[in-house]
């Protein structure tokens, strides 16, 4: 089938067929979001490229919305939108003719055997062994950072693409992302990884501007496709107080002990990249205590 490519403006296009596009993602169970994260575009766009408002589009999300679907990019050419619909003839159906008992016969001998082919062949990999959990501090002081690490393990071996999402409150700021996330709209975070397998950590540093003794809530939800589709929530917790306490301080008694910290290492530390300021920490743990300012934001190390 010959390309159905254009140039636009300097930019190479390709038609395509809304209604195969619909079609494809169905029959694979896939939501308008994954291919809208996938492509790197918005629900709506695919929603309209669906209803054939756009027809023509950039090459370049073509041949990222073919691989989304796994198919060939030619093949999203087929059956354009465009085609007349006014000059089909109805064709006269002919008069059933007599069955032949001789393939109901063979139907019925071979039911049995197809049934037992499907009951003793295995299963295709699921991904109910799949967890997702969250580590976030049960408290900080408004507007100090704060770590988040998001841990997405599969005791399965079998390799797996996963679309994450977490939205953090409206009363939060995002500072980093670790690895970097494909979306940061509206305390909205998106990551994609392809092809992975066992352990994956996703990690980010947040502020949160809210009143003191007030909670904040945070939801999340992980999409993977293995033989088929499954969505399951980000576990763990889901919600950090306003406290006048530094969220390393668990016990909440103006002091960090050894515990304490190797509880910082153990759950935030292993994550390299993220700009945690942990020799803070430890000045805190190596001194008496600490406390805050008369501003009632700054953190004072007390010898």
């Amino acid at each position: 089938m010959a390309k159905r490519e254009n140039i636009q403006s300097g930019v190479a296009m390709m038609t395509i067929s809304g209604s195969l596009i619909r079609s494809l993602r169905e029959k694979q169970e896939l939501t308008q979001l994954y291919l809208a994260t996938a492509v790197g575009v918005t629900t709506e766009t695919i929603s309209r490229w669906e209803r054939a408002e756009h027809p023509t589009i950039k090459k370049e999300n073509g041949l990222k919305l073919a691989e989304a679907l796994g198919v060939d990019p030619d093949a999203l050419t087929a059956f354009p939108e465009t085609a007349s619909r006014d000059k089909v003839t109805a064709v006269p159906s002919s008069p059933p003719e007599k069955k032949d008992r001789r393939w109901l016969l063979l139907f019925l001998l071979l039911l049995p055997l197809t049934l037992l082919f499907f009951y003793l062949s295995p299963s295709p990999q699921v991904s109910a062994d799949f967890s997702v959990q969250r580590m976030l501090p049960e408290h900080t002081v408004a507007g100090h950072s704060f770590p988040v690490v998001i841990k997405a393990v599969s005791s399965s071996r079998q390799t797996s693409s996963l679309i994450l999402k977490e939205q953090l409150p409206a009363s939060c700021s995002i500072l980093q992302t670790v690895p970097a996330a494909a979306t940061v709209d509206n305390n909205l975070l998106k990551w994609v990884d392809k092809n992975g397998s066992g352990e994956r950590i996703f990690a980010y540093l947040a502020t949160c501007d809210f009143p003191e003794e007030t909670d904040s809530l945070f939801d999340g939800a992980l999409l993977i496709r293995q033989a088929s589709r499954h969505e399951f929530p980000v576990k763990g917790r889901d919600r950090i107080r306003s406290e006048p306490f530094h969220w390393a301080d668990r016990n909440k008694d103006n002091v960090i002990d050894d515990e304490e910290l190797l509880g910082v290492y153990d759950d935030y530390g292993q994550v390299e990249e993220l700009h945690l300021d942990v020799e803070f920490i430890e000045s805190i743990w190596m001194g008496s205590g600490y406390r805050l300012g008369s501003d009632g934001e700054t953190i004072e190390i007390i010898p």
